[in-house]
């Protein structure tokens, strides 16, 4: 399904501000060329980061992956508290609060302007936020499993499909993450730290 046109991301309605907004404005819940011309965002800016680079620095800052990510990408790494809120109403099934939308305004006068580019920026560091985490938690403590359980499609009669993830933990298809290499090594950087510290 994760390849199939049929099925689709779900694409939030527009909105002006706020967490809706962010939605609205991202690659992650969109489809077809709007889709390619905001991944094109994140891949740019990704671009820019050198894996290897972004190990390095994991390693040393030690702290989490919001954190390292936003320094990567020249961000104050403050932005860290705000896109810890965003990231727990980004996704469309979940409940939109007030602390999320104000959250979102904060970063957007921070980062830039109600934009898909700071959208898209925005929306980097939400996705390295619990997925990076739990991959460094996976790794800690030696279990397998994808970061993220599952991802939803529409299908054509409008019904919402959740897929597993456990044997595509970085999906498939026109969504797959673009930052998976970046995205383990910014977590074994973090696991590497993590260890050292025990011993």
């Amino acid at each position: 399904m994760l390849t199939d046109p049929n099925y689709r991301v779900p694409s939030p309605p527009y909105a002006a501000d706020g967490i809706a907004w962010l939605r609205a404005s991202v690659a992650r819940f969109s489809n077809g060329a709007t889709h390619e011309r905001r991944r094109a965002h994140a891949v740019t800016e990704l671009a820019a980061i050198d894996p290897d680079a972004l190990r390095a620095l994991a390693f040393r800052r030690g702290t989490g992956p919001v954190e390292v990510l936003a320094e990567a990408l020249g961000l104050p790494v403050t932005v860290a508290e705000d896109i810890a809120v965003i990231a727990k109403s980004y996704q469309p099934h979940t409940a939109i609060t007030p602390a999320a939308d104000q959250a979102v305004d904060r970063l957007v006068r921070t980062l830039g302007a109600y934009d898909e580019k700071t959208a898209n920026r925005i929306a980097l560091l939400v996705q390295a936020c619990d997925a990076t985490a739990a991959l460094v938690a996976n790794t800690l403590a030696d279990r397998t499993g994808p970061p993220v359980l599952k991802t939803r499609r529409v299908a054509a009669d409008g019904a919402t499909v959740e897929i597993d993830l456990t044997e595509l933990p970085f999906g498939a298809g026109p969504h797959a993450c673009p930052g998976r290499l970046h995205a383990l090594a910014l977590a074994d950087g973090l696991v590497q730290a993590a260890r050292a510290r025990s011993k």
